[in-house]
């Protein structure tokens, strides 16, 4: 966990990696969900590139990330007593899986 962790910090938190691997309507849906969704993109695609893969081939990767981006933002917005840990450090206290799903 903690060589995903280091590797996701790497990248460039406002970009999208690996943009061109998605179809238009999946990565506009990506953009348009903020910096939430964006990281939640990038750690999955970072972390588990062939998961990714086959939800996009499947057409299951929308209904997987908007699910997790649902949990992430409720579990971020009900922590606003831990304002002095990253998100990414409440999300993981939550017990939410940073992992995407099994396709």
């Amino acid at each position: 966990m903690l060589k995903i962790l280091e590797r996701f910090r790497r990248i460039k938190v406002h970009s999208l990696y690996n943009a061109d691997i998605y179809p238009d309507e999946v990565r506009e849906l990506i953009l348009q969900s903020g910096q939430t969704g964006i990281e939640i993109a990038n750690r999955w695609m970072t972390g588990w590139p062939k998961r990714v893969v086959n939800l996009l081939v499947q057409d299951a990767y929308e209904d997987a990330f908007q699910y997790q981006l649902l949990q992430e933002q409720d579990v971020i917005a009900r922590a606003s007593n831990l304002s002095h840990l990253a998100p990414l450090e409440v999300i993981v206290m939550s017990g939410l899986s940073l992992e995407p799903p099994e396709g």
